[in-house]
Order: C-alpha cells, then sequence, then structure tokens
C-alpha cells in the first residue's frame, strides 16, 4: 500500500484517480493500460482511504468527515456500477468538502450524510445543485474558448522545453483586453494585471470577479507536468457555469543530448495527450445570477 508524505501528494493521488478511474489506469512509465482494470480502480480507493487522515486533519469535523469518507464509497460504487458520470462527480464533490478552492454546490453529499448518518444535519433542508455534470467544447463561450487555447499554448510549450511549472493565469477584463495575472509565463506578451502571483491563484480571481473588474479568467494548474501527468484548465465567465477542461497526458521518452534537438524532431516535447474531458460546474469566481456579457 503507498504512504502517502504530504497532503499535496495525497491530493495528487485524487486527480489521478479522477482522470484514470474507471478503466483508463496505465502501467507505471509506460503507456499500455494495466490488464486488470478493475483490482485497480479498487487499489486506487483503498490508497484513498489509507490516506484519510489527510483529509480528516483538514476537515476537523467529525461528521464532515464521516461525509467525506461516505462520498467517497458512494464514488466507487458508481464505477463498479458502470456509471462512470457519477462515480467521477461523487469523487470530486468530496474532494470540494476537503479542499475548500475546489468546492462545488451540494449535491450528493445530501445523500451521504443520511447514509452515514441516518440523517441530514448539515444538509437539512439543502435542495440537491443541478451540477456537475459532463459537457462539451461547446459549453465555452468566446471569452473561455480563448483563454482555453492561450493557456494550452503555453502549457505545452513549456512542457516541451522542459520547463516546470505549477500554474498560469489570465483574465479579460471588462473592455475585452486579456490581461496575465500570474508571474510565469515571462514572455507571454500581454499587459499584467498586478500584483502578479507566484502560486494558486484563487483568491485573486475571486476578488477581480467580485470587484467588477473582469468579465472572465482562466486558472490553469498541472500535476507531474514533465512526466506523466494531468492538467486543468478552471474557465469561468460572467453569467456562466464554469468549465473545467481536464486532460491526460503521458511523457515519450526520448534520449537527446541537448533540449533543441529534441524539440526540433519532437515539437510536443514527446507528450501524448489524451483526448479533453469538460466538466460543467458551479462557478467558483462569479455569481450565475450576475448578468452575462
Amino acid at each position: 500500500m503507498r504512504e502517502f508524505e504530504t497532503i499535496g501528494r495525497y491530493h495528487d493521488h485524487w486527480s489521478y484517480v479522477l482522470v484514470s478511474a474507471p478503466d483508463r489506469f496505465r502501467e507505471i512509465g509506460d503507456d499500455a493500460f494495466v490488464a486488470d482494470q478493475q483490482k485497480e480502480l479498487e487499489d486506487a480507493f483503498d490508497q484513498l482511504r489509507s490516506g484519510f487522515h489527510f483529509a480528516e486533519r483538514k476537515l476537523k469535523d467529525e461528521r464532515l468527515a464521516g461525509i467525506a469518507a461516505e462520498l467517497i464509497e458512494m464514488s466507487l460504487e458508481a464505477y463498479l456500477a458502470g456509471d462512470t458520470k457519477t462515480g467521477a462527480h461523487t469523487l470530486q464533490e468530496c474532494e470540494g468538502l476537503i479542499w475548500p478552492s475546489y468546492r462545488q454546490n451540494v449535491k450528493y453529499a445530501i445523500e451521504a450524510e443520511k447514509r452515514a448518518f441516518g440523517e441530514n444535519v448539515v444538509y437539512a433542508g439543502v435542495e440537491p445543485s443541478p451540477f456537475p455534470y459532463e459537457g462539451s467544447e461547446a459549453d465555452l463561450n468566446a471569452d473561455q474558448a480563448d483563454l482555453l487555447a492561450l493557456a494550452k499554448k503555453w502549457c505545452r510549450s513549456y512542457q516541451a522545453w522542459n520547463q516546470h511549472f505549477q500554474f498560469f493565469s489570465w483574465v479579460v477584463d471588462m473592455e475585452g483586453t486579456v490581461r496575465r495575472t500570474s508571474v510565469e509565463p515571462k514572455k507571454d506578451d500581454h499587459p499584467v494585471l498586478r500584483p502578479l502571483q507566484r502560486s494558486w491563484g484563487f483568491k485573486r480571481l475571486k476578488e477581480l470577479a467580485e470587484s467588477g473588474e473582469i468579465r472572465a479568467c482562466v486558472l490553469m494548474e498541472i500535476v507531474n507536468p514533465l512526466g506523466d501527468g494531468l492538467v486543468s484548465y478552471h474557465l469561468e465567465a460572467r453569467g456562466q457555469p464554469r468549465v473545467s477542461a481536464i486532460q491526460q497526458f503521458k511523457y515519450q521518452k526520448h534520449k537527446f543530448r541537448y533540449k533543441l534537438m529534441r524539440f526540433l524532431k519532437y515539437p510536443d516535447g514527446g507528450f501524448k495527450y489524451n483526448a479533453m474531458r469538460y466538466h460543467i460546474e458551479e462557478p467558483q469566481f462569479f455569481s450565475l445570477d450576475t448578468d452575462a456579457v
């Protein structure tokens, strides 16, 4: 059983499960799919349980921890029953319960509390949210589509040149100008909106949205950018649901003495990208009842 040294490593495993479950688990360091996908799925959830002490310490509430633990079980049940969407969305809701920056409106936690404790106290009288659900590229508005293309371009550029990175963010202001709010990528020639963020820029984007200074934004985060990992583009626009575009990638190992030689031979840096998946979610920066621009 894998032991997680930090809560960050534990969270990385959540991301891995979300993009791999139920039947896309791959061999470590190989592009081949694992032969026994169900066993790999069950093992992955065993690891979520084994590291759950991190979640308990973060939640600091016995009842919320019980709800989160039940959401994990409900997610696995859905996956094993062939309901991939419910399995993924239940696990995402659990993730948001533990890590507030990923929080979504309540949907499955109402049932989880009743299953765990027999009644609803935390979620008494709460109606389930219609989010999240599976979407497509067609769910992006014009600003979101432009921001996705921009963030994806820089993400792949950094990967191709073997540069380590974690977060990028841009906004569209009320006049329609695209502005960068993250320190990286420094070579991006869009005007910047200070103060620039060196790490996770959730709080800054929320402030800009709530103050009415912007009409759209993208927050990109990546796990293991120079190996096998995944990238998430969280796209929001005024009056629209959030679209989280998520993509898993694999690094195809090639031996080159110089970075330039590898780049000329493999312009994509030697990475193989799976199809993008689009999750439609409750917005975290804007409000859905805000008039669309």
